[in-house]
């Protein structure tokens, strides 16, 4: 076995049990090169989040740091497997030179990071994106029912405010691989009018009668609206754009109503899941990202869209296993989230839908 740097480990079972985020951790220790350990990066399964503390104690106590960082997620990954209808943990462990710190332990000392992780629950991820101007990746928590609880740790302790923000050595190069793998059903039109998250008037069509013309609008389900970024036409072909789901189509008042506000005088695709797309599209950004990155990364962080893990491809994890072709061996550790959290073309941080974020650190 090759021993790393920074390397993961798991432990589960049929019922939750704090003991295996103690196996999690000393799991991923007989991986490593002899080191005095900085921070473990935890996630637990759902069954945990009414009361993680206990399983953060015994992962705390398992690597001999009390920096234990995490949350709770419907379903985890490491670069070995999926956890999905199963309880238990996975774990990184990073040693002191490549250690994550807090973001309130960072700013006193005048450290800018070069990428913020966030983790964050739905309650909370607005707050999260717009608390800090360094650019952002990470993912929201997410449970069975979308309504939580959702805890989330910092410093080995339960957050209350339902986010924490954390930075990796600035010794590491990250490079982010954003993959939305969405089917575009129409040309880029520009919105003509609209009011909070219902679009009036698009490509000088009603809103209802525009989208009709390009999608059968018996049901809403699975689409999405791709909203530029700024007023440039060019912003989407850029790929900076935002995919906001579709909420109503309504005939009588040839409208379309959306999960979040839109801007007149942006400019919009509409379009829908589609696994062969999703696929294409991490597969592609993987790519590209190892030809820009030029060496093997230490280590990588992903995090999926919980609408698109093995359910959606059919009992595979398609993301997992492109990473696994494009960075054989590479420690990576992730869960599966409500949304995505990426830097933006001119925002440090979007939420994103039906994504998978990674970020590889050489």
């Amino acid at each position: 076995m090759i021993k790393r740097r920074v390397a993961t480990g798991a432990s589960y079972g049929a019922i939750a049990k704090d003991e295996y985020a103690r196996e999690a951790v000393k799991n991923a220790l007989a991986k490593m090169r002899p080191c005095t350990v900085g921070s473990v990066l935890l996630f637990l399964s759902n069954e945990y989040a009414h009361s993680p503390q206990n399983a953060i104690k015994e992962a705390a106590k398992a690597a001999g740091t009390p920096l234990v960082f995490g949350c709770c997620a419907v379903g985890l990954l490491t670069e070995e497997e999926w956890l999905l209808d199963v309880e238990g943990a996975v774990a990184m462990v990073f040693p002191q030179e490549l250690s994550m710190q807090p973001l309130r332990v960072l700013r006193p000392q005048g450290i800018k990071p070069k990428l913020v992780f966030t983790l964050a629950s739905p309650n909370a991820v607005d707050i999260a994106i717009s608390s800090c101007d360094s650019p952002q990746f990470g993912s929201v928590t997410s449970d069975e029912y979308g309504q939580g609880p959702y805890s989330i740790w910092q410093s080995g302790r339960i957050v209350e405010q339902e986010y924490c923000q954390t930075a990796f050595s600035n010794e590491l190069e990250p490079e982010i691989v954003l993959a939305e793998g969405v089917e575009r059903l129409s040309p880029v039109m520009q919105i003509n009018r609209s009011k909070d998250n219902i679009l009036h008037q698009v490509n000088l069509q009603g809103a209802c009668d525009n989208i009709s013309s390009y999608v059968s609008v018996a049901s809403p389900f699975d689409l999405f609206c791709a909203v530029s970024e700024t007023n440039n036409p060019e912003s989407i072909e850029q790929g900076h754009y935002q995919l906001i789901h579709v909420l109503d189509i309504d005939t009588q008042s040839n409208s379309v109503t959306l999960a979040d506000e839109v801007k007149a005088g942006r400019h919009v695709f509409w379009a829908r899941r589609n696994i062969t797309s999703a696929q294409t599209s991490i597969e592609n950004e993987l790519k590209s990202a190892k030809q820009r990155l030029g060496k093997v990364p230490e280590f990588a962080l992903m995090f999926a869209n919980v609408t698109r893990g093995p359910e959606f491809f059919g009992g595979i994890d398609v993301d997992l296993e492109a990473f696994k072709a494009a960075f054989p061996g590479t420690p990576l550790i992730g869960f599966y989230g409500n949304s995505e959290i990426a830097p933006g073309f001119k925002a440090p941080a979007l939420q994103r839908h039906h994504a998978t974020v990674s970020v590889l650190f050489a």
